[in-house]
């Protein structure tokens, strides 16, 4: 006979409070360095507008005590910028090889002198495919490290890839701006949407965070709060285990999109990072990102931390 199942009698009131307890087994910095990134991607394409972005990749690497790898794309020719993916030029293969040789070499000259591990490697390939090329090659990493628009010749590249890595890495993506450094994350903005993707982005955000750092939890929305609309303070509380000042806030988008308005909000904080969920409207191709995430790849002027 099958037995009905039920639930087990709640515990006494001291029990509860004993279990609700979460101790501290081991000090904060201690906790901080087994759980920082140790190997990093930085992904760059142009070499002589590379060196802002490799400076900070390997500033963060040596913060971090990791292991810095450097994937430098080469690119066959193209009839102009503008016309990308199209216009394709052809050049023999080992023409193509052996500018992807110099342009290894010129990056190798920009880590020279660094204190870290740094490896730099080279992919070339008709433009359309680097992407994919870059995907194929397994490159494992805690972060992949990309710079803006400005750190490359082709646009329409830099976009490929950080919408391919996005979908398909499985690996945070860190999107630095050319005059920002971050060797530590002590104040973070965290834009909190209830995703898998969010969450994802919460979990790779702690992992950065300096021990006691201050976050900022903020929903975008025009619409006021409703009932059982409470997954933001479950955010804090989360954050508040981990030894995090978290605090949580409601913001209007002020008829800015709602990239422009988290930017805008962590500006404002003077933040040193912003995080939020890659949101994407559907798996099956990167046209199908959500706009925040468009808008936060083209536009990021501050660093910004996505997961998907």
């Amino acid at each position: 006979m099958r037995r009905r199942s039920r639930a087990a009698d709640p515990p006494h009131p001291r029990e509860r409070r004993r279990l609700s307890t979460c101790p501290r087994h081991t000090a904060p910095g201690e906790s901080w360095r087994r759980r920082m990134p140790k190997n990093i991607l930085v992904i760059v394409e142009a070499p002589a507008k590379a060196a802002p972005i490799v400076d900070a990749a390997t500033a963060l690497a040596l913060a971090h005590e990791a292991c810095l790898d450097i994937a430098v794309l080469t690119p066959g020719p193209v009839a102009s910028p503008a016309l990308v993916p199209f216009g394709a030029m052809y050049l023999p293969d080992e023409v193509v090889a052996r500018d992807s040789r110099a342009n290894v070499a010129a990056v190798e000259a920009l880590v020279a002198g660094a204190s870290c591990p740094v490896a730099v490697f080279g992919l070339y390939d008709d433009v359309a495919w680097l992407a994919g090329d870059l995907r194929r090659s397994r490159q494992i990493a805690d972060l992949t490290v990309i710079g803006t628009p400005e750190a490359w010749e082709l646009h329409w590249l830099r976009r490929r890839v950080v919408e391919t890595l996005i979908l398909s890495s499985g690996t945070p993506i860190l999107i630095l701006p050319p005059d920002h450094r971050i060797a530590g994350v002590r104040h973070a903005v965290f834009g909190w949407k209830p995703s898998p993707e969010a969450i994802r982005a919460l979990h790779d955000l702690v992992r950065l965070l300096e021990p006691e750092a201050r976050v900022d939890i903020v929903m975008v929305s025009d619409r006021p709060r409703q009932a059982g609309d409470d997954t933001g303070a479950e955010v804090k509380r989360h954050l508040t285990r981990h030894g995090f000042v978290a605090e949580l806030h409601r913001v209007a988008d002020g008829g800015l999109c709602e990239a422009d308005a988290l930017q805008q909000f962590a500006i404002e904080r003077h933040a040193d990072l912003l995080a939020l969920g890659g949101f994407a409207h559907s798996r099956i191709r990167e046209v199908m990102l959500g706009g925040v995430t468009r808008r936060i790849i083209d536009d990021a002027r501050i660093p910004v931390l996505l997961s998907h």
